[in-house]
Parts: structure tokens; C-alpha cells; sequence
């Protein structure tokens, strides 16, 4: 292999889903498609646990983002947006863009949005009608309990709750049909294990009633179009969609649901807790110190006494592509995304990767981060899928 992706998106794809992709094109105005698309929408169904249509658009995470604030929000809206990162960050500044105001609930860094911090915060704003939240921040690492959250807000003049999935989706439990979520965005090249140009969205029963009542300011992303034809007798796309990304996306669902649900979504759980083990044995530090609410689809870490930089760009000579900090955290941390069917071999590589690291750079690590992290790797549920 020429180079090993471990940014947080794009990622490393299944052999089957890149086979998947170089087929050739079938028309988007044909049954062929309709049928491909019909397959899709039932397993992202069976993905989300809704039976909702999911509408697919021809775009990036940011523009799935985007269509959702552009059919709630007009100019002189208010909002609530609750920050925990770069990417809280950015959903705030999308929404801005259509002129609504932002009322601002910021958390530090590596710290979790509490779910009674933002019922009080919702309680004190009955006049705004959205509330926006992201579920995995991946500038941190963190993930924030939305079940718990949308539990917690109050039931009278409850916002309407619209979701940052971009890099949850595929990759940890995301039901928001169950949680009661109102909008949820998500994209193909993270935990979908497809590449990108896919945006997603889902809206609840109850948002598609509202936004039948209003006119949103895009065409492009006028939800009310693309359910208008992907609802109809031959599912579609209203404008031309990017087919191979379509036909790589139905084998890379079918990869995460013939696993199960629960058995993939804990295949990440227990990488992500070995990772950890090995990362902190070395002498890392882990920005989200809280176990609870760390992210199954990517470590955020950095050294105390190695340069973080450094220690990339050692790694990126042994061909291995990692990510760095964002923000007020640029040049401080190392990003590893773990969102494919990475296991123990890849695991393995990477923490031997960054001893290999630590050395060059003068560091004197632990030799026994392979064990502690192989003793946490076999303590977590056994995988079906390693049989």
C-alpha cells in the first residue's frame, strides 16, 4: 500500500465499495437507478431505524448543513446553536448565513454539551423555534449525548432539533427517529465508507408538516423538491446525481448492516478503547479525558514533551496520513480516525508506528503499550465478524 488513511474523512475504503464504484453508469432518469435508489433508501432506513425517505443530495457534509438551515431559517430568525468545536462552530456560521440571528451556549474544548445546560438554555429562549446540535465533534473527538439532551428539553415550545451527523452516522448509534431529533445531516466519506459528494438528510414527521409551510430560499436545496421526486412512482434525484458514488454506497451499507448493527457499532467501540490504552501507555494524552464520551470514530491526542507536528510528520514518512489540530488547537494535536473495519492489525500499526515516532524524536516510551492495549482489545465483546 502506497500511503494508509487515517484522516477523519476521506477514509480508507473496503476493497468491494471502491469495485462497487468503477462500474459502469447507468442513466438517472432510468429504472435501473430507481431501483438502486429504492435499495438504498431501505437500508439507510434500517441505518437510522425510520422509515422516513432520507434525501440524498449531490453535495459535501457542508452543503447537507446548509439545506437543512435553509428550510427552517430566514432572515431575522432566531437560533440556538450549542458549540463544542470547529464544527459547532461551523453550523452556527452556515445557519448565520441566511441572515438569522445565533444565540450562542459555547463548551470548552474536549468538554461535553451537558443535557441540563441546554434544557436551561432552550428554557430561556421559548422565542426560537431551532435548536442546533452536533452529535461527534471531530475537531475534539468528542461526542455529545443527544439522546439524553433532546430528553432533557422541556416539552412545552420544544425547538425544533436539527443534528450535525456528518461523522456519526454509520460509525455509533444515531436513532433520531427514537431520540426525538427533528433534522439530521450526514455525508458519505466518514462513517458511510463511501466517497465524497453524498450529502443526507432526514427530517422527523413533524418538520416535514413545517416546512410544508414555508418557502425556502434555496432551489438546489428545497427539501420539498427532492422528496417530491424521490417519492415518486420512480425514485429519483431532481438534479443529476453522482451515480458510481451511489452504487458505492449501497455495497458499503450492505457491508455495515450484514455485520449488525450492534456487533459494528461495537467493533468501534472496542478499537477506539484499545487505541486509548496503547496511546496513554506510550505517554499521550487523550484531549477528552471523560471515557464516556469519546468518539468510537476518532482519537484526539497530543504529548506534553514531543512536538505534535513532529511526531505527524515522522508519521506521514511511513506513508501513514493523519490529521492535525483545528482552530485554537493547530499544530497541538494529532487526529486518528479509526471509521472503516480497522482491527487488530491496523490497531497494532499505528501504535507501533507512533513508538517507532517516539523514538526518532528523542522519547523513551513504555514497551508494554502493545500489551496493555491488547489486554483492553480482548476484555471488549467478542466481534461476530472476526470469526
Amino acid at each position: 500500500m502506497s500511503k494508509y488513511l487515517l484522516t477523519p474523512g476521506p477514509v480508507e475504503l473496503p476493497h468491494e465499495v471502491i469495485l462497487a464504484g468503477a462500474q459502469q453508469l447507468v442513466g438517472h432518469r432510468t429504472p435501473e437507478f430507481s431501483e438502486l435508489l429504492s435499495s438504498i433508501e431501505i437500508k439507510l432506513g434500517k441505518l437510522l431505524k425510520s422509515d422516513g425517505p432520507v434525501v440524498i443530495l449531490p453535495s459535501s457534509g457542508t452543503g447537507a448543513l446548509e439545506c437543512l438551515t435553509v428550510n427552517f431559517l430566514k432572515k431575522g430568525d432566531k437560533f440556538l446553536s450549542v458549540s463544542c468545536g470547529e464544527f459547532g462552530d461551523r453550523f452556527r456560521k452556515i445557519a448565520e448565513q441566511t441572515g438569522a440571528e445565533a444565540l450562542c451556549l459555547d463548551v470548552p474544548m474536549g468538554s461535553v454539551a451537558e443535557p441540563a445546560a441546554v434544557s436551561k438554555f432552550v428554557s430561556q429562549h421559548p422565542e426560537c423555534k431551532v435548536l442546533f446540535l452536533t452529535h461527534n465533534e471531530t475537531s475534539t473527538g468528542i461526542v455529545n449525548p443527544i439522546k439524553e439532551i433532546v430528553s432533557s428539553l422541556p416539552n412545552e415550545n420544544r425547538p425544533f432539533v436539527l443534528v450535525d451527523g456528518v461523522s456519526s452516522v454509520g460509525t455509533m448509534e444515531c436513532f433520531p427517529d427514537e431520540w426525538g431529533v427533528d433534522g439530521l445531516a450526514t455525508a458519505s466519506q466518514k462513517g458511510l465508507l463511501t466517497p465524497p459528494g453524498l450529502g443526507f438528510v432526514w427530517l422527523s414527521k413533524k418538520a416535514w408538516i413545517y416546512i410544508d409551510t414555508k418557502e425556502c430560499s434555496s432551489y438546489y436545496f428545497d427539501l420539498k423538491l427532492h422528496r417530491k421526486v424521490l417519492v415518486s412512482e420512480f425514485p429519483a434525484n431532481p438534479f443529476t446525481p453522482p451515480i458510481s458514488l451511489y452504487f458505492a454506497l449501497n455495497v458499503a451499507l450492505d457491508i455495515i448492516l450484514e455485520q449488525g448493527l450492534d456487533n459494528w457499532f461495537k467493533s468501534r467501540i472496542r478499537y477506539s478503547k484499545a487505541l486509548a490504552v496503547g496511546l496513554e501507555s506510550l505517554g499521550f494524552e487523550l484531549l477528552v479525558s471523560n471515557k464516556k464520551f469519546r468518539s468510537p470514530g476518532l482519537t484526539a491526542f497530543y504529548s506534553t514533551t514531543l512536538n505534535t507536528e513532529a511526531v505527524r510528520k515522522n508519521l506521514k514518512s511511513m506513508k501513514i496520513e493523519t490529521a492535525g489540530g483545528m482552530g485554537n488547537l493547530k499544530d497541538k494535536l494529532i487526529r486518528v480516525a479509526h471509521y472503516n473495519d480497522c482491527a487488530w492489525p491496523e490497531l497494532s500499526m499505528i501504535l507501533g508506528s507512533l513508538y517507532a515516532s517516539a523514538i526518532k524524536l528523542g522519547a523513551n516510551p513504555n514497551t508494554n503499550y502493545i500489551t496493555k492495549a491488547l489486554n483492553t482489545w480482548n476484555e471488549e465483546t467478542y466481534i461476530n465478524h472476526e470469526k
